[in-house]
């Protein structure tokens, strides 16, 4: 049975791509481990970079009753992870003082030789969340505010308008046999694993502002085991609560 999605006016299809990239897993210490595709946490940070949102102030506004975020690996792409040693430094009066640098592992996502990292990010749309109304001209015309990156201000990215579906031209499944985008964990009830590089990683996918006293800090208030296909493949199984788009392939994605 498929129904249409009422909360959304419009789903924007989107390029992301990079030379290198790193999203810090939430667990990692002394050694920054990276995942492997940008959390949703990270896609919201990025969108409010690009609408030039303030720090820490656009948590309700994108928030998963507002935008949709559904995340793949571009079909055939290929990635490795390689950790780099890198020297911190607290002040710029140590720069010099090799006894003041603090070293630390830094793990990397890299594409291919000569290839870039590549994903492709759907985002529902509601048009009357005024600060999403102008995301689409900003995207098609690279108004991109405070720019882009991957995870650190370090890595440079570009995100190109690939597609715009209105709301005729995408619907929900209640049940599917196949999916395109990460999913979690509890979407499935069969996963066929024989042809496919199947990864699972915990990620943050939803934070809030919270106060206490005179001080406030960023936490995180959903999380999400996803399992996702590593080269991008269209995975087979039982999946419920997905997004069909009408394009030539019925791409099957899930909001995280």
């Amino acid at each position: 049975m498929m129904t249409k999605i009422p909360q959304f006016d419009s789903i924007l299809k989107l390029k992301l791509t990079g030379s290198m990239a790193h999203f810090r897993k939430f667990y990692t210490n002394a050694s920054s481990l990276s995942y492997s595709i940008p959390p949703r946490t990270a896609i919201s940070g990025l969108i409010a970079s690009i609408l030039m949102l303030p720090r820490d102030s656009y948590y309700d506004i994108l928030s998963s009753e507002n935008l949709g975020v559904a995340i793949r690996i571009v079909p055939g792409s290929e990635m490795r992870k390689q950790f780099f040693t890198t020297n911190y430094v607290g002040n710029e009066k140590l720069i010099n003082d090799v006894s003041g640098h603090k070293q630390c592992r830094l793990e990397l996502l890299l594409p291919a030789p000569g290839e870039k990292l590549q994903w492709l990010v759907y985002l529902g749309i509601r048009q009357d969340i005024p600060e999403l109304q102008e995301l689409e001209n900003r995207i098609k015309n690279q108004n991109l505010g405070y720019d882009v990156y991957l995870g650190q201000r370090q890595f440079r990215a570009g995100i190109e308008l690939v597609s715009i579906y209105t709301q005729d031209s995408f619907c929900r499944i209640s049940e599917s046999g196949y999916v395109d985008s990460a999913l979690r964990k509890e979407q499935i009830s069969k996963l066929d694993t024989s042809e496919f590089r199947i990864n699972i990683e915990r990620m943050p996918l939803e934070q809030a502002l919270e106060t206490k006293g005179k001080k406030s800090f960023r936490r995180s208030v959903r999380f999400g085991d996803l399992v996702f296909e590593s080269s991008g493949k269209r995975l087979t199984g039982t999946f419920s609560d997905l997004i069909e788009i009408q394009d030539s392939s019925k791409s099957r994605i899930s909001f995280l």
